[in-house]
């Protein structure tokens, strides 16, 4: 339920995002993009939402795998101190 309220939370946001950043853009820089006024946010929010699809299916794939063959997910230790020397 958590990641259902997650996910509308940021679908929300992207078309926030979308409506805000079409208030700034002319027709012409909608022609140039091959976007619509009308268009232009729930193509915005449909790529959100295909990002978001694909990564809780590579998600449900991993956790499969890991099932599967008896393995536990590899996490990175970062080293905070060490961050920035890079």
């Amino acid at each position: 339920m958590l990641r259902k309220i997650t996910r509308a939370i940021i679908l929300a946001q992207a078309a926030s995002a979308a409506n805000r950043t079409l208030a700034t853009m002319s027709d012409r820089i909608l022609d140039d993009i091959g976007q619509s006024r009308d268009s232009f946010a729930k193509n915005t929010v449909e790529s959100v939402r295909k990002d978001l699809d694909r990564e809780a299916a590579a998600k449900k794939l991993a956790n499969n795998y890991h099932k599967k063959f008896g393995t536990k997910p590899v996490t990175a230790n970062v080293n905070p101190n060490l961050v920035g020397a890079v």
